[in-house]
């Protein structure tokens, strides 16, 4: 359905590891089923899903998808844009890019 109005959602590694097959079918029915249980089920999956993010949590797993772990270097900021630059709009993308542009530019600057 969104790939027809051009608006097609793209995925993180947090949605990923969030997914779970049979969320995703019953995500899937939801569009054949009267309004009443659309909205039962909306509201469902999404309390599984923030079930899912507090395991997650507290059981450490989301600190495996990090880029740095303790003691090893620092993400950038220009790092974080460019991971968050394909989910944008094109308008989006040229303001992530102007400030990626400054970002190095100021890093260029700060070096000796």
């Amino acid at each position: 359905m969104n790939e027809e109005t051009g608006t097609g959602v793209r995925l993180t590694d947090f949605d990923y590891l969030l997914a779970d097959p049979h969320l995703q079918m019953v995500k899937a029915a939801i569009p054949y089923m009267q309004q009443p249980m659309q909205r039962f089920l909306s509201m469902m999956i999404k309390m599984q899903e923030l079930s899912r993010t507090m395991s997650l949590f507290s059981g450490g797993e989301v600190t495996a998808m990090s880029t740095a772990s303790t003691g090893e270097r620092k993400s950038s900021p220009v790092e974080m844009l460019q991971a968050m630059k394909p989910y944008a709009n094109p308008r989006e993308q040229e303001l992530i890019e102007m400030i990626e542009n400054l970002q190095i530019m100021l890093q260029a600057m700060q070096t000796p």
